[in-house]
């Protein structure tokens, strides 16, 4: 009566549990010992006999239905196994949510043969339909009453085979609209951005993206390791002023808080390493002194300088942390999407859609620019002037470096990538005053695009972009999006913009600027 279970032997943890359970329901209650479990988690009965001798006495009838019984509970544990797929589903809460949502998207263990295993054949199948229905409809276009209309059809159907089939996740593809009708001329990119937010949080949205993926891959931090292998031994002028040019850069083209976020850790990481070296150094001048036979003063004031060498160390990090801080502050004055106040005064109403990402930077970088070098001076003169530490040595740099090659490995074509898709972002906020928004408008004349759906389309690149580290996965994915993106973000950007528009609708700006203006003597 064991035989059916021997035939049906699986190996996942799940199935061996149902097995080892379907073999306890399968023996008879007289039996000598209950069944058990085996270290390889098969189930086996250890009395055969008493087993045989009671199936004799109860009767063929009841070994029967022991028997149905037991190939019944094999059919519902194999059919479990097939709708659960136990070895592949995700076990954190968060991640079966999104796996609920996007099963194709989670199931990682299936064959991925299209687009450099990135998809799923059905999944290649719904971007070529997709894509296929869009441009039929604009080739053939079978609305002539409404040409736009043909655009826009062929839109919600690529849009719809991308949602059925996953291609992308499924809050991806809802960013497409964002992208092509406005270079559909459809709409504009600020009407079309008020069905989500506003075109501000579009905007916001875009670049956060992209700031995602330079932190995944590292970018940042490998950056800051190759500019201070290339200095050698490294002063304390020359890594304040390193950190801050990394952070002022980046703050620029990315977001000061993303900035700071990045690279404040790697700070903290060779500072600590600083500490150990110059504790290493106070330890050997110890040892050497001892060997020596030097007298107890001598003794008394290496460890004085020794513990000197370590209080420098603590106070050139502050300044160092201070330093970043300072840096990504100012260079996010450089442009709207550097920094959060931004994007409170690009969206008042007043001079919302008047002002371009270029117009801003036009204006804002000299300020930008005086203001890092200031900072860089001030800090100078607080931390670094009067100190005796001697900077960090290269073998410090040369083993964080060799510690984010193990961690992460040797520069590969995501990083390259990522930071293709970034100097693209920044180059088309830079050309579409006069080249995008010159070639697409209304009939009336009017600018069809703007920044944020030319900061979103980059964005949206990068999960259409199969990565090479994580075979399967496109270069950003939802989950990372869902846990580093800061969604209350766009709530604040939301009640400022509502706060803004109150003061506008109330009256409450008149009575504020005419207040003002009698405070003034004539």
């Amino acid at each position: 009566w064991l035989k059916p279970f021997r035939l049906e032997r699986h190996r996942t943890p799940c199935s061996r549990d149902c097995f080892a359970l379907s073999v306890l329901m399968a023996s008879p209650a007289s039996s000598a010992e209950p069944a058990v479990v085996d270290e390889q988690g098969l189930a086996r009965a250890p009395n055969l006999e008493g087993s045989a001798e009671a199936l004799v006495v109860e009767g063929i009838p009841r070994a029967n239905s022991l028997i149905e019984r037991a190939g019944s509970a094999l059919k519902t544990a194999g059919s479990n196994l097939q709708l659960q797929r136990a070895n592949t589903l995700p076990t954190e809460d968060g991640s079966l949510r999104h796996a609920a949502t996007m099963p194709m998207t989670f199931d990682l263990d299936a064959a991925r043969p299209c687009c450099f295993g990135l998809w799923k054949v059905q999944q290649f199948a719904g971007f070529v339909l997709g894509l296929g229905a869009l441009l039929i409809l604009l080739v053939a276009r079978p609305m002539k009453t409404y040409p736009l209309a043909n655009g826009m059809l062929g839109l919600t159907a690529m849009c719809a085979c991308f949602w059925i089939f996953e291609v992308m996740p499924v809050y991806i593809t809802a960013l497409l609209p964002m992208v092509f009708i406005p270079f559909m001329e459809i709409a504009s990119s600020e009407y079309i951005a008020s069905a989500y937010w506003n075109w501000i949080s579009m905007l916001v949205v875009g670049t956060y993206l992209v700031d995602i993926a330079l932190e995944q891959v590292h970018l940042p931090k490998r950056l800051a390791l190759a500019m201070l292998l290339h200095v050698g031994v490294v002063r304390p002028a020359a890594l304040l002023a390193c950190f801050m040019g990394l952070a002022w850069i980046l703050a620029m083209f990315l977001n000061s808080i993303a900035v700071t976020l990045v690279i404040t850790p790697f700070a903290v990481s060779l500072m600590n390493a600083a500490e150990e070296q110059a504790c290493t150094a106070a330890e050997s001048a110890r040892e050497r002194a001892a060997e020596e036979g030097a007298t107890e003063e001598a003794r008394v004031a290496m460890e004085a300088e020794g513990r000197r060498g370590v209080e420098q160390v603590h106070h050139f990090a502050n300044g160092l942390l201070i330093g970043i801080a300072y840096s990504a502050s100012a260079g996010g004055l450089a442009t709207i999407t550097g920094a959060i106040p931004n994007y409170f005064l690009a969206a008042e109403s007043s001079i919302a859609g008047r002002i371009s990402w270029l117009a801003w930077f036009e204006f804002a970088f000299p300020i930008s620019l005086v203001s890092g070098l200031l900072a860089y001076l001030v800090l100078h003169t607080r931390y670094v002037r009067f100190l005796t530490f001697q900077g960090i040595s290269r073998e410090v740099v040369r083993r964080e470096h060799e510690e984010l090659i193990s961690e992460i490995g040797p520069m590969s074509r995501d990083e390259v990538v990522v930071a293709v898709v970034q100097a693209l972002q920044i180059v088309l906020l830079i050309v579409r005053p006069f080249t995008i928004s010159a070639w697409i408008s209304s009939p009336y004349g009017d600018q069809l695009v703007n920044d944020a759906t030319v900061a979103m389309l980059p964005a949206l690149l990068l999960f259409l972009i199969p990565s090479q580290a994580r075979p399967g996965e496109a270069l950003l994915t939802w989950p990372v999006v869902h846990q580093k993106f800061d969604f209350g973000l766009l709530l604040l950007i939301g009640g400022s913009i509502a706060i803004s528009y109150g003061f506008t609708n109330s009256g409450l700006s008149v009575a504020l600027g005419d207040l003002v203006a009698e405070l003034i003597p004539k």
